[in-house]
């Protein structure tokens, strides 16, 4: 069964921003120690970035459902980045650029919850794999792109060229949620449950509490990168290797989200659970750059098994009147828990190794996924 045109177009919308936001990524360590900052400047940037859009996530799912739409948290999610591009361009001190990384991470704090409860009421309880898994291929192609192109068009533009140019796909997103329809409301919005744990069902806490337990697990990606240098590979080699893994996880994603909706969401979260189990373990005992990359790639599997299949599992447990408060509530208390889980794996790996560090979080993977396998109950109780 062809998905509704709605699930392509949002998917589109993700790609050009994450085009749009992947062009710009890779070089604002190098433009901010242009404008006199430190390590210790790009630090309070990019932390307070992700810790804002971790924060906004719960007030637009909150404010989505409150006024019963979702197009309007979208428009207002999506528009920030791209109306707000030419004060990166034209930035002249780090706080400049700090001002620019709130307001785009504000922008998709605000969109990620409205749109995943978009994509769940839009489509079939039985497709809903395969629409987040096409999404996060999308979105995933999106940031394959983005360093592509700016390492293409660096030589040419220069790094604030490249930043101007960024508003041109950002620009384009925002102009393709126009063409998004969302099914009118019948009545006034229903009354919401009090936002809170207790007001939410059984089955979405307990999915919570693992998925915290398993979000300490959840270091930042640049571990691996270090790990792959620190097993000799070369930093151009290290550049391809992730170019490769982002690539796999976009071809990835719709397959696994259709073979979710065939065996059961609740499998491909599991499966999800083990693989990253199983490519910790890997980077702790990997001895040669070969194997090294092998288990890089193993994660795009694990990346394209879990992140669509988790999105939409989750789906299934919330209630309709809050679905984009609970969707939202759940990404903040995962995102919160992003910052300690890296910063405790970077104490690990100084203080111990890598070795230490990886096996660590191999060891939160495995609890997550013993309580998962434990809790047969949380199967979905609520219409889409």
């Amino acid at each position: 069964m062809r998905l509704p045109a709605l699930v392509y177009l949002l998917g589109l919308v993700s790609l050009l921003m994450d085009v749009a936001s992947e062009m710009v990524y890779p070089l604002l360590p190098l433009f901010l120690a242009s404008l006199g900052a430190g390590a210790g400047t790009l630090g309070l940037v990019e932390g307070m970035a992700e810790a804002t859009a971790s924060l906004f996530k719960v007030v637009g799912g909150r404010v989505s459902d409150r006024l019963g739409r979702r197009k309007p948290l979208l428009l207002l999610g999506y528009g920030l980045p791209a109306l707000f591009r030419p004060l990166l361009a034209l930035a002249q001190s780090p706080f400049h650029v700090l001002l620019y990384r709130f307001l785009d991470r504000t922008g998709k704090g605000l969109r990620t919850a409205p749109r995943d409860a978009l994509l769940a009421e839009g489509v079939a309880q039985d497709a809903l794999g395969r629409a987040y898994g096409l999404h996060r291929g999308l979105d995933t192609l999106g940031a394959t792109l983005g360093p592509l192109l700016a390492f293409l068009l660096l030589p040419h533009l220069g790094v604030r060229g490249v930043f101007w140019a960024s508003a041109i796909p950002a620009s384009l997103a925002f102009l393709a949620l126009f063409l998004v329809r969302e099914a009118p409301r019948q009545g006034p919005p229903p009354a919401l449950p009090p936002l809170g744990l207790r007001a939410m069902p059984p089955s979405y806490r307990r999915f919570l509490l693992i998925s915290g337990i398993f979000a300490l697990a959840l270091s930042s990606n640049a571990f691996l990168l270090l790990r792959l240098r620190n097993l000799g590979l070369s930093q151009e080699a290290v550049t391809l290797a992730y170019t490769g893994y982002n690539l796999l996880y976009a071809l990835l994603s719709y397959p696994l989200g259709s073979l979710a909706d065939r065996v059961g969401l609740r499998r491909v979260v599991a499966l999800g659970f083990f693989l990253y189990a199983l490519v910790y373990l890997g980077f702790a005992w990997a001895e040669s750059p070969a194997w090294g990359v092998a288990f890089l790639l193993l994660y795009a599997l694990y990346s394209a098994a879990f992140e669509g299949s988790s999105r939409a599992y989750l789906a299934t447990l919330v209630p309709k009147e809050a679905k984009a408060s609970a969707i939202g509530l759940y990404h903040t208390v995962v995102g919160v828990l992003l910052f300690p889980a890296s910063l405790l794996f970077g104490l690990l790996w100084q203080a111990l190794g890598p070795e230490v560090a990886f096996a660590a979080g191999a060891s939160l993977a495995l609890l997550a996924l013993f309580l998962f396998l434990l809790d047969g109950k949380g199967r979905g109780a609520y219409p889409r």
